[in-house]
Formats: C-alpha cells, structure tokens, sequence
C-alpha cells in the first residue's frame, strides 16, 4: 500500500488552525458541556489512530530494517520519550487485544483504558493472556472509569496468576537498579534508578519526610524545592548507617481486607499501598514484622474498619536485646551485621505471633524475602537454634545458637 489518500492527510491538517478560532466565551454551561464531549470523541479518535501508527511501525520493523516503534512515535523529537513509550505500550496491547483499537477510535474506551491494560497484560504469557476474557473487557471498557476498570482487570488477571501477584513482584524487585557517575561537564555528580513500588514508596516517604523536616526547621515551610528535597536525601543516608534508634524508619501503608488478612488470598483481595500499588500478601507478611505500619483494613464491602493506629512491632529495647544475642543475619551462613537486619517474627504477627525475643530473629533484607516470598520456613528451638526448611518442608541446615547465649 502507498501513500495516505489526500483528503485524511488534509482533514488532519486542517484540524490545529480551525481548532485555534473556537470561541468558547459565549457558550452556557449545556454548551461548553456538549464541546468537551464532542473534544473527548476526537481525542479518543485521534489516540485509536496513533495506536495503528504504532501497530503498523511495529510490523514494518519486524519485516526488515525500520526505526523501532518507540522511537518513530518521538515524531523526531516533537514528542516526550516517556509519551513514546506509552504510545508504543497501547500498539502492543492493540496487537494482542482484538477490538481494542475500534473501541478507542469510536469513543467506547479511553487511552487511559488502554494503559491499564497495557500495564496488568504486560507481565502476562500468552497462554495466561489468552486466558483472560478480552472481548468482555474491551466491552467493558466504555461503562466504567478507568480505575474500577484497573481494579476489575487486575481481578482477572489473578484469576489467571495463581500466585497473586508475586512473581511479578519478584520480577520487578529483580529488575531495580541504581546507577551513579560524575559529569565532567558539569561538574556534577548524577544518578538515576529504578525501584520496586514497594521500595520506590518507602523511599519517597522517607524524603518527603525529610524535606518537610528541614522547611520546618528553617521556619519557611513554603522553602520545599528539588534542592531541599536533594539535601533531604544526603541526609538521610549519611545519617542511616550510625542511626542508633530505629525510631526513624518510614512509614507504608498498606491496605489490605479483612479475609485476605484472616484467611489469605481470595478472587476479589485487596492488597495495595496507599498510593495504589499492588503488594503479594507475602509481602505484606513481611512488612508487619518490622516496620512503622498503618493498617487499613477493609470489610467485603471494602469499607476500612480499621484505620489510623500507628505502632511498632519491635521497640528499641527489643532490637537491643537481639543485638545482645545475634552478631548477625540469623540465617546459615549470613555474615550481614545486625545493624542491616530487620526483626523478623518466627511465629507470623498477623497470625498471632507476639513481639517478644523469643518469638524474633534479625533477618538481613535478602534472607527476609526468601522465607516470605521464598516461603522458606524457619523454626526456632529452645535454644535459639534454628531450623531451615525449604518450600517443599525438606531440612536445608540447622543453625547452631548463637554465641552470644
């Protein structure tokens, strides 16, 4: 096929200097209602024609040499990297999902509902994929926000990941990574990084924890900026390895129901952050041993129930009679000194486990993953001596008490 037809190209063209003379400055409330839909239809149309762009640059790529789709849809620059990469994501859904592109360009679904399956489909296989009801999602698309529809997609996409959500999780934790160097041009140090949610939203509580801190402290909190934010940051970790107290640790909220909590995983489980994102239960399991943590907990109906009780599951005099027992990771082997550990409850806290020293290990960050998301076991003697099984309940070793008892 050659080229575009005339009249498309010079509809399209048209649109910039004949959009520029719309005088919205007389129209009443019914009027300016009736454009915004009508603007709303366009821009639908317009985002199912950049998904077939995309689609079809794809194509021309996969059959021989061609500028990837990504970097065809910058338009030479006249677009943001990170809208490419978007627009790129929605072709690549388009591919897999039949009727998605129709449903775009007549105005039944939104990019924004594009992105949502763009993201929860991308970490699917194809057998997983083919597995979900596509058709009745693409029809319900045009009847529900874009997040419910994130929340009923994610409801099916579990339905086909047994594991609810954990090996993406582990996936994304495996795929964090954290780069610095110095531009001598500039004279400046950089760096850049990609993290976890889970990580990436500690994280940034901790900075904007930080920076408030320290606008506070100035006496002008109206003095928050990237600077301010990047002294935050210095700070903290400068400060991190000779902090005595771990009364400074940053707070997750996670919010989770109250069956899944009780009982565990379920079709229609809700086990987020506060900012949205998806945790695995196991690691939300994780998370209660030893962090300052506010619990949401929801009923079936997903009403919190309880909300706003902040607390910690290992006080200072806790930690320093583990630092009187333990040098270390308590795991086989570990070298990592305790000051790198977490307190890792034996007996689940959520499953009624008490916050006392018979009943905590310290637990070094890597060794913590592998018992909750691993599903290693861990069981400790009278003792203090330990016994690591792995997930299919085989003895791995035996760790002797520590030398410290």
């Amino acid at each position: 096929m050659g080229p575009l037809p005339a009249d498309p190209l010079s509809v399209l063209r048209s649109l910039p200097s004949g959009l520029s003379d719309v005088d919205v400055s007389g129209l009443n409330e019914q009027s300016l209602g009736e454009l915004l839909a009508t603007v709303r239809a366009a821009q639908r149309s317009l985002d199912g024609l950049v998904m077939r762009i995309g689609t079809r640059s794809a194509e021309l790529t996969a059959d021989g040499p061609g500028t990837p789709a990504v970097d065809f849809l910058r338009g030479g620059g006249s677009v943001g990297a990170r809208a490419a990469r978007r627009e790129s994501a929605r072709a690549q859904v388009a591919a897999h999902v039949p009727g998605l592109v129709e449903a775009v360009a007549d105005g039944r679904a939104s990019g924004e509902h594009v992105d949502v399956l763009a993201r929860r489909l991308g970490s699917l296989t194809d057998q997983q994929r083919d597995a979900v009801d596509l058709n009745g999602l693409v029809t319900k698309a045009g009847t529900v926000p874009p997040e419910n529809f994130d929340r009923l997609v994610k409801r099916r996409v579990e339905a086909v990941t047994p594991d609810h959500t954990l090996t993406d999780a582990i996936a994304k934790r495996a795929a964090s990574e954290f780069r610095h160097w110095f531009d001598d041009r500039s004279g400046m140090g950089r760096f850049c990084g990609t993290l976890d949610p889970e990580r990436y939203e500690a994280l940034t509580d901790a900075i904007d924890q930080q920076v408030a801190s320290l606008a506070a402290s100035s006496g002008t909190p109206a003095a928050k900026s990237k600077n301010l934010a990047a002294d935050a940051l210095v700070g903290l970790v400068l400060a991190a390895g000779g902090r005595r107290a771990r009364n400074r640790l940053p707070s997750v909220t996670v919010i989770v129901d109250r069956s899944t909590l009780r009982d565990g995983p379920h079709p229609r489980s809700v086990c987020q952050t506060a900012a949205g994102h998806d945790l695995a239960p196991e690691s939300v399991a994780r998370l209660c041993c030893d962090a300052v943590l506010r619990r949401v907990t929801l009923d079936e109906r997903g009403v919190p129930i309880d909300v706003g009780r902040t607390y910690r599951t290992a006080t200072d005099g806790q930690w320093a009679a583990l630092k009187a027992v333990h040098t270390s990771c308590a795991w086989d082997g570990c070298t990592a000194p305790i000051s790198w550990c977490q307190a890792h409850h034996v007996r689940e806290w959520e499953n009624g486990g008490p916050t006392d020293l018979d009943n905590l290990v310290p637990l070094c960050s890597r060794h913590h993953h592998q018992v909750h998301e691993g599903r290693w076991r861990l069981k400790m003697l009278p003792d203090r001596s330990i016994e690591l099984s792995r997930p299919d309940g085989t003895v791995a070793a035996s760790v002797p008490t520590p030398r410290r008892c």
